[in-house]
């Protein structure tokens, strides 16, 4: 008999402690879809897609200029061929 309750009050302790495991895992999830934390995600993701593009223009205007250097330079340097040449 002793057994029996034993192991009927194990088995009630894993159902409970389940249960409430089961139940605090769907409430973070459902926390996570809540919309106020729907709009703090959207921001973060907004915020990383912006700081993306803004290296991504940072790095074209800085080629652009280093570009623009060499094709001065060399510019510099066809003139200057070509004074030699006449």
């Amino acid at each position: 008999m002793f057994k029996r309750v034993t192991w009927v009050g194990v088995g009630f302790t894993l159902v409970v402690g389940t249960t409430v495991v089961a139940a605090r895992k769907a409430r973070r999830q459902l926390d996570r879809y809540t919309p106020h934390a729907m709009v703090d995600r959207v921001n973060d993701c907004a915020l990383a897609v912006r700081e993306r593009i803004l290296d991504a223009l940072d790095d074209g205007r800085s080629a652009a200029r280093e570009r623009e250097r060499e094709l001065l330079e060399q510019a510099v340097r066809d003139r200057g061929a070509d004074r030699i040449r006449r």
